[in-house]
C-alpha cells in the first residue's frame, strides 16, 4: 500500500475516534450579598457551567464579563470582568456552580440598583470563554442574557 493512502486511512480513523464536543453553557445563576460598607461592598456572583456532552470535560478556567442594563435602556453598565484560573471538572450532562466575589462601589452601580427599586428588575448579560483542556484542547465562547429580580435571577 502506498504511504499516502496509508496516511489518509489513518487520518480518517483518527478523526472518527475524536469525540464531537458541544459547547458548554454558562449563565448567571445567582448573586448574594457578601458584605456591605460605606462606599460599596462585595457580591458573590454564582455562575453555572453545564456540560451537554456524553463525556466529562476538564477546563483550565474561564473568563467572564458581566454587564447590567442601564435603567433607561440607554446602554450597559460594566459590573465586572475577569478570569477565573481554577481547574473545572464537569461530568457528562452535569452542572457545576462557580462563585466569584465581586467588589462594587455604590456610585458606579447606583443606576442599576435604582432600576431594581423602580422597575423591580434589571437585565444583565454575561459572556466570556471556557478554556477546555480535555478530552480536546479548545476555547469555547459563551453568551447568556436574562433578568435580575429581588427574588433571584431568571
Amino acid at each position: 500500500m502506498k504511504p499516502r493512502i496509508l496516511a489518509g486511512l489513518l487520518a480518517v480513523l483518527m478523526v472518527g475516534c475524536v469525540p464531537k464536543v458541544q459547547q458548554p453553557d454558562v449563565w448567571l445563576a445567582g448573586a448574594r450579598l457578601g458584605s456591605i460598607g460605606f462606599t460599596g461592598g462585595v457580591v458573590n456572583v454564582q455562575l453555572s457551567v453545564y456540560n451537554p456532552n456524553r463525556f466529562d470535560f476538564r477546563a483550565s478556567g474561564l473568563t467572564y464579563d458581566i454587564d447590567l442594563e442601564h435603567p433607561d435602556g440607554d446602554g450597559w453598565i460594566n459590573f465586572t470582568e475577569g478570569r477565573l484560573d481554577r481547574r473545572l471538572e464537569v461530568a457528562a450532562g452535569d452542572t457545576v456552580m462557580i462563585e466569584i466575589p465581586v467588589e462594587f462601589e455604590y456610585r458606579r452601580l447606583g443606576q442599576a440598583l435604582r432600576g431594581l427599586l423602580d422597575q423591580g428588575s434589571f437585565d444583565y448579560r454575561v459572556r466570556g470563554v471556557v478554556a477546555l483542556e480535555g478530552p480536546v484542547r479548545r476555547d469555547f465562547s459563551y453568551r447568556h442574557a436574562g433578568a435580575v429580580t429581588p427574588s433571584g435571577v431568571r
